[in-house]
């Protein structure tokens, strides 16, 4: 006979498998170290970066976890080469597939790809590092391991998280745990960082037809942006840019401004966006005004670069 109890009792139901580390760097790791994986192959993404002061959160993992890797191409927006996918995913059945969401974008073919990568038996990490909110709109689990970064979307110090189909170990106790998520108004802080890339986006669309600028996603379809991606002409205007503005107060970044070694050819789409891209801040601190100054000032240093060229 079935019965309505009064009060829920099912522990088990709708429960996230959240697991906490000190980085998502050291999640990623634990999980290619622990979770049965020695002896596999990872497919990883074409763009991946480095820097001298924090060298590469994802790729580092993978050379301590000492696993071989096959890189698959990207296009001249960051959306995976379906195709080269689909062959090397074939080629290395029964392995690792990492889809990482830059900037807190999702790829339009995910769904095809996350199937096409089940019937050939790969295990499906998804590296949301940028993509915290992204996740949070929809928080289906359709892979085998997510891996978020805190610091990089809260005012925190530090922080990851990871959440699989199974609880894993923590590297720290939850009593530990310097955060709470659960103090944010996360619709909130969802809310603004889409007005806010809107905003960047009208202002320089208004702008584009006199300088060459491109809008590397012009679309959110459902996302949350960490950052707003642009290319700009050459590495020389991007370096000015990011130099000039951040000793200006405004906080640019570059991801990734230098792809690590193992990305060697010097022709590939990777490699000609990392040397052309710039992120404009669009986080929940943001005034419109401020933005507005922002994208004043950046107009105004790439004319006077032009003037001097």
């Amino acid at each position: 006979m079935m019965i309505v109890e009064k009060k829920q009792k099912d522990i088990e139901r709708y429960v996230f498998n959240w697991s906490y580390f000190n980085s998502a760097r050291e999640g990623f790791r634990h999980i290619l170290e622990t979770e049965g994986l020695n002896g596999r192959k990872i497919l990883v993404p074409l763009y991946v970066g480095y820097s001298t002061k924090e060298g590469s959160g994802v790729f580092e993992p993978i050379r301590e976890a000492k696993m071989q890797y096959v890189f698959y191409n990207l296009d001249g927006c960051l959306n995976i080469n379906l195709e080269d996918l689909k062959r090397k995913i074939k080629e290395n059945q029964n392995n690792v597939l990492l889809i990482i969401h830059y900037f807190g974008f999702t790829d339009g073919n995910l769904k095809k790809i996350k199937q096409y990568a089940k019937e050939h038996g790969m295990i499906i990490i998804e590296d949301f590092a940028q993509a915290f909110f992204t996740f949070w709109l929809n928080p289906i689990i359709d892979f085998d391991y997510g891996i978020f970064s805190i610091h990089k979307l809260f005012p925190v110090d530090s922080g990851g998280m990871v959440i699989g189909r199974k609880k894993i170990k923590s590297s720290i106790n939850n009593g530990n745990i310097k955060y709470n998520l659960f103090n944010y108004n996360i619709k909130e802080i969802i809310q603004r960082r889409i007005e806010n890339y809107k905003y960047i986006l009208y202002r320089i669309k208004k702008m584009t037809g006199l300088y060459k600028i491109t809008v590397l996603k012009e679309k959110l379809q459902g996302v949350v942006p960490h950052s707003f991606p642009i290319l700009l002409p050459d590495r020389n205007i991007r370096d000015q840019l990011y130099f000039q503005m951040n000793e200006e107060g405004y906080g640019v970044i570059s991801l990734y401004h230098t792809l690590i070694d193992e990305i060697e050819s010097p022709f590939t789409i990777e490699h000609k966006i990392s040397s052309r891209i710039l992120n404009l801040p669009v986080h929940q601190d943001a005034e419109k005004e401020d933005l507005g100054n922002m994208i004043d000032r950046m107009f105004t240093i790439i004319n006077d670069y032009n003037k001097n060229v």
